[in-house]
């Protein structure tokens, strides 16, 4: 029988996740990460009180850790930085990686707990005498790529008891427990409130009045015009909804210029790239090659296509066999062998050639 912390957010996959290794005859703690205030999903006071009222039913100890500085100093500080400098966050990558499961793991290891587990669904693998991520068994609902920024050591203390499962069997069994809790499942980041943009969020909590809002621009350099109703940092690489733009034809956003407050529209095609680099590199397999071949991910829900990988430090460059549509700086790109994670890093600039 093993100790372990199971990080639980109220709802279903995390209950399930407690309540199978609490099945399994382990010893089982749920712990509730107090973020953010104004939260929409994941820690606000309802999602806290739905996690105490679970461990209640699975007669489980359970604990709220208040981590609201950390959270704004490593999560929303970052989000809004990136956006004024042109990017486009990626901010629960951060939270799971520099918050969520570096506060599991200490408190494990403080209070000599064995494991910490979580709802996500990825799988665990060993692999070259390491330990690395896998894609899970619902391929809609496999999560190894906002886990990818995890190190390779933290990965033998932690477990993902849902990873060979699916949402749908995950459902069933909370049900037949009387467990069940349904829950909506947002898309926007948890401290932003329901359908507010990251320009809306960025102007009520932070002090934004030196930014100006900056103008649309060809790639040619020809001013089109001035940004009206938000600013520069309200846009992302490929958007093409919501411009506010007459052109006369379809355009999209193919490039952010945060020093010159510029945001660069374009036809369709130039916002396809081969090339880019990713920095910040997190290697789960080491390659006996500087270069090898593999698929990556630019996005959680594109499909992974086939790359070249060369590895320059803690930078690589990725080069695609065929060019892909938005490529933004500031996302993560996930590299890829045989549905095993091999490393990450975060989208530089385009190469373009």
């Amino acid at each position: 029988m093993s100790r372990i912390f199971v990080g639980m957010s109220g709802g279903v996959d995390s209950t399930m996740a407690a309540s199978i290794l609490k099945g399994q005859g382990h010893e089982v703690v749920g712990l509730t990460l107090k973020m953010w205030d104004d939260a929409s999903r994941c820690c606000n006071y309802d999602d806290i009180m739905d996690a105490k009222n679970a461990a209640h039913k699975l007669g489980i100890r359970h604990y709220v850790i208040n981590m609201k500085k950390e959270f704004k100093k490593k999560v929303v500080d970052y989000f809004i930085a990136d956006f004024l400098n042109g990017k486009t966050p990626n901010p629960c990558v951060i939270c799971n990686a520099e918050l969520k499961f570096r506060v599991l793991l200490q408190k494990m290891k403080e209070l000599n707990f064995d494991y910490v587990a979580t709802g996500h669904y990825a799988r665990i693998v060993k692999k070259n005498g390491g330990y690395c991520l896998k894609e899970a068994a619902d391929p809609l609902k496999s999560q190894e790529y906002f886990l990818s920024r995890l190190k390779p050591d933290e990965l033998q203390k932690i477990l993902f008891p849902l990873g060979n499962l699916t949402k749908q069997k995950i459902v069933a069994m909370a049900k037949a427990g009387g467990i069940y809790v349904e829950k909506p499942e947002s898309q926007e980041a948890c401290f932003m409130r329901k359908n507010e943009t990251p320009y809306e969020f960025i102007k009520r909590s932070s002090d934004i009045s030196g930014s100006g809002k900056g103008a649309f621009y060809t790639s040619s350099g020809e001013k089109i015009s001035d940004i009206k109703d938000s600013a520069y940092f309200n846009f992302t690489v490929g958007q093409r909804r919501g411009l506010g733009l007459s052109a006369g034809k379809p355009v999209y956003v193919v490039k952010i210029d945060a020093e010159n407050k510029r945001v660069i529209v374009g036809e369709k095609k130039e916002a396809f790239t081969e090339s880019f680099f990713i920095s910040g590199i997190n290697m789960f397999v080491e390659n006996k090659k500087a270069v090898f071949s593999a698929l990556v991910k630019i996005r959680y829900r594109q499909k992974k296509s086939p790359a070249k990988v060369t590895v320059i430090g803690d930078r690589a460059l990725i080069k695609f066999k065929e060019p892909q549509f938005a490529v933004t700086p500031g996302q993560l790109a996930v590299i890829y062998k045989a549905g095993i994670v091999v490393g990450s890093g975060f989208i530089e600039s385009a190469k373009n050639s």
